[in-house]
């Protein structure tokens, strides 16, 4: 059979199509008889799915990347898929995932590279995966979490504050980079996030009320932000497990010893990699030594203030007595 003969000959996902992408025959959930249990259809500009999709129950893996699909309706009558992939189509919002009466096993959804405008609320309630990276997404507030879902990727949208990213329990890895986000400020209740990568965002400053309690965080990207002072960094030791911090390309002011490692390190001295560079013994007795020269330092020189205040408070007060 010949290429051209592969392609559908319609834009519309009908019985004619979809026999040109099922693959893999296995038994249905039940036990009782074999089915097709994978639709992969990519790059074929499909731009409607018809009702005929819906007589194909035991579909459990779909993929239709690449297409032109808006209203993906119809999936939702299939009540086994456990993946789905839509990335690079036309869908501009999540209303069909906010249902809890259907796709009750789909774990892992794709949808970057679509047009959604707002993360809705998802009531999925066995997703584990979310990818929404390069969609038009500004806001976030309306979805206030999800009990079950462990990795959320939210690349390259228009999200400029992150209220409404909590209530996830379970959620491990965040994905927020290429956003115009400006604050940590809004992420509660993510008692099992390891990873936050915030790379290429707005973030210039850090403020102690506002970074979140993360308390098994170990991987923390700030690349490409603006952070400029690395003494405000010093707040992250809140993060009592965050291990490996990238501040690659951030404007920061290394002084006074110019290495910002070092610097970095005497602030955060439990930290393992700064920008992707294992932390040596070394680099780590460095930056100690160093602290203790300031501690002691600042220490003298605080002293000699307050020996030369007593100075000059005992002077006004011969002075007085004259």
């Amino acid at each position: 059979m010949s290429d051209s003969e592969d392609e559908p000959t319609s834009k519309v996902l009908n019985f004619e199509v979809i026999k040109r992408g099922l693959l893999q025959v296995g038994r249905t959930f039940d036990g009782t008889s074999y089915a097709f249990l994978k639709l992969e259809l990519e790059n074929r500009e499909i731009e409607t799915i018809s009702e005929d999709l819906s007589q194909y129950q035991h579909l459990r893996y779909i993929k239709l990347s690449g297409n032109r699909l808006q209203n993906i309706d119809v999936i939702s009558k299939i009540p086994n898929v456990l993946r789905l992939d839509l990335k690079g189509n036309r869908v501009n919002n999540l209303e069909v995932f906010n249902n809890e009466e259907t796709f009750h096993y789909l774990q892992f959804l794709d949808l970057s590279n679509n047009n959604v405008k707002n993360l809705s609320s998802i009531k999925v309630p066995k997703i584990l995966s979310l990818n929404l990276s390069k969609n038009e997404i500004s806001n976030v507030s309306d979805f206030q979490g999800h009990a079950n879902l462990k990795v959320l990727e939210l690349r390259g949208n228009k999200i400029s504050s992150l209220i409404g990213l909590k209530g996830m329990p379970n959620l491990q890895e965040l994905y927020l980079a290429q956003n115009n986000i400006n604050s940590l400020e809004g992420l509660e209740d993510l008692p099992s996030l390891k990873k936050l990568h915030l790379r290429k965002n707005k973030i210039q400053a850090l403020e102690e009320e506002k970074i979140p309690d993360l308390p098994e965080l170990e991987y923390l990207n700030l690349r490409e932000n603006e952070v400029l002072d690395i003494k405000q960094l010093g707040l992250l030791k809140k993060l009592e497990k965050l291990k490996k911090l990238n501040l690659i390309d951030c404007p920061l002011n290394a002084e006074p010893s110019g290495n910002a490692k070092k610097e970095i390190l005497i602030v955060l001295p439990k930290i393992d990699f700064v920008n992707k560079e294992e932390v040596t013994q070394d680099d780590r007795e460095e930056a100690y030594n160093e602290a203790q020269e300031r501690f002691i330092a600042a220490e003298n020189a605080r002293k000699e203030a307050e020996r030369l205040a007593e100075e000059a408070a005992e002077r006004e007060r011969e002075k007085e007595q004259e």
